[in-house]
């Protein structure tokens, strides 16, 4: 069962989608168009639904150094790991230390303090992680992306 705060958050997304972004500055000058991403996804009881297009020249324009935080944390191969099975739905310590074995206590408490910085996971319960309800499309994004550049096309 979806959470009360994934439904709004998935509900401000539409809002945000339908409005087409009105809080953000229209790209006026000689660039045009638009980057677009979203979707449906269910995995298990929850379910998200989610739209966002953002203006190619907003889009570089936006200070590179919080964009560079999310992406280093999701980077590092373990913590890119942990979003993958974080992204299915909330997971105890003990459920992750057993699929990311032979890794350390100490070192998957690390990562998880790194995602956690970046706002890629946060912690509903003591000894439960997750990826929030907000982020759920934007890591199931970079992961498409990251693919898109690997796989030949």
């Amino acid at each position: 069962m979806t959470t009360i705060e994934e439904r709004l958050a998935a509900l401000e997304a539409r809002v945000t989608a339908l409005e087409g972004g009105a809080s953000e500055p229209r790209d006026a000058g000689e660039e045009s168009g638009v980057v677009a991403y979203g979707g449906h996804a269910r995995f298990g009881d929850h379910r998200w639904s989610w739209q966002m297009a953002r203006p190619p020249g907003w889009l570089v324009e936006q200070p590179p150094g919080p964009l560079a935080a999310v992406l280093a944390a999701a980077g590092h191969p373990a913590r890119l790991h942990l979003l993958q099975l974080l992204v299915r739905g909330p997971l105890a310590v003990s459920d992750l230390q057993e699929k990311l074995s032979p890794a350390s206590q100490g070192q998957l408490y690390h990562h998880l303090k790194t995602l956690g910085s970046a706002g890629l996971v946060e912690q509903p319960e003591r000894g439960v992680y997750r990826v929030p309800g907000r982020a759920i499309f934007p890591v199931l994004a970079l992961i498409a992306a990251a693919t898109d550049v690997v796989l030949p096309h």
